[in-house]
């Protein structure tokens, strides 16, 4: 099993590691920046998005940076999606070959109740120079959520996607808090990136550790293995991650069991190493009950067991969660996340760059 790991203060990263941050919170236009994913462009460029709110407005919009050196430096952010009167939140990215897609969750605004969402998309086929118009993707579930992880692309060309749904508001009885929501999961899949046909429904009634968190298993983080097989790590509210796999391309799925994952109410993030395809790397929160540390940890046997976790990003008792890792051409790592200020309701988003033999312990 993982083991949390003792909170440290902050030190002087060494030169095997290395952190920086893609977005300040200004205290105006970019207040709240929030549930980043970055991806890998084809030509190695990195493209980072997530959403951003402004004070006072409080009114999510999708925006994105890249980098061409790595993960070091970061273009301003520029906009990609903003909904009239909606909320666009929680975006993510696929990449098929030259084409990149960003997909946001896009909520009515004040909502007393969560009775639903939509899914838009933008497009580019120029690594991120240009993009298309949003337009709204149809799926049928009322309140879909959880796409905060970024989509593969499968051995036979497949593209998938995890996602979640609450229960509740797909039988006409919308919870109006996320604590009172009860998620279940699965897979999108398309050939296209723009048609998608849902498979699985991963549920769990599991007991809860605090009245906030979620009922069920969301916000899916998705890998496929060296052998073929899909690995799903999901969010709870116990102590631990939950798994599901799925020996057909996601087409079906184990019942879902503990995963060796610490963990609480957050999701995790997972890469398939391009060198060493048998191995695969997990960010998350080596916490039972708190967003915080965040760890980065590899495993060789298709997350059965793990390496012993290494902090990338620890506080004194404020979140650094939602992360995502991908994977640099050097083969290094470079995994970003939002980070809660002290100040009030502000977060930014930061990034760390680090090698395989850093997070094995083989360099300081």
């Amino acid at each position: 099993l993982l083991l949390v790991a003792a909170l440290i203060p902050t030190w002087a990263a060494p030169s095997s590691f290395e952190t920086g941050v893609i977005q300040r919170s200004d205290g105006g236009a970019f207040q709240l920046n929030t549930v980043p994913t970055v991806a890998r462009l084809a030509s190695g460029k990195l493209l980072a998005v997530w959403a951003v709110y402004a004070k006072p407005e409080w009114r999510g919009r999708i925006v994105a940076a890249s980098s061409t050196d790595q993960g070091r430096t970061w273009s301003a952010p520029h906009e990609l999606i903003k909904t009239p009167g909606m909320d666009d939140a929680d975006p993510n990215i696929l990449v098929d070959g030259k084409r990149t897609f960003v997909y946001s969750t896009t909520i009515p605004l004040r909502m007393k109740r969560i009775t639903g969402s939509k899914v838009f998309m933008v497009q580019s086929d120029d690594e991120g120079a240009t993009w298309t118009k949003p337009v709204e993707i149809p799926f049928p579930y009322k309140y879909l959520v959880g796409k905060v992880q970024n989509g593969i692309k499968l051995m036979d060309g497949t593209l998938a996607m995890g996602f979640s749904w609450d229960l509740w508001a797909q039988n006409d009885n919308p919870a109006r808090t996320e604590g009172e929501m009860n998620l279940a999961s699965g897979v999108l899949l398309s050939k296209d990136g723009v048609h998608w046909t849902p498979y699985g429904q991963i549920h769990a009634w599991l007991e809860k550790i605090t009245s906030f968190s979620t009922n069920g298993l969301g916000e899916p983080a998705l890998v496929q293995l060296a052998n073929g097989d899909l690995l799903m790590i999901l969010r709870t509210g116990t102590m631990f991650h939950y798994e599901s796999r799925s020996h057909d391309g996601g087409l079906s799925w184990d019942p879902p069991c503990p995963s060796t994952v610490i963990g609480h109410n957050n999701p995790v993030s997972l890469w398939r190493l391009d060198q060493k395809p048998e191995e695969i790397i997990v960010a998350f929160n080596n916490s039972p009950l708190n967003r915080w540390p965040l760890s980065v940890a590899i495993s060789a046997d298709g997350g059965v067991n793990w390496s012993k976790p290494r902090d990338i990003a620890t506080t004194n008792g404020l979140d650094v969660s939602y992360p995502s890792i991908t994977q640099n051409p050097d083969e290094t790592f470079l995994a970003i996340w939002q980070l809660e200020l002290e100040e009030g309701v502000r977060e930014e988003i930061h990034w760390a760059r680090f090698s395989r033999a850093w997070v094995l312990g083989e360099e300081p």
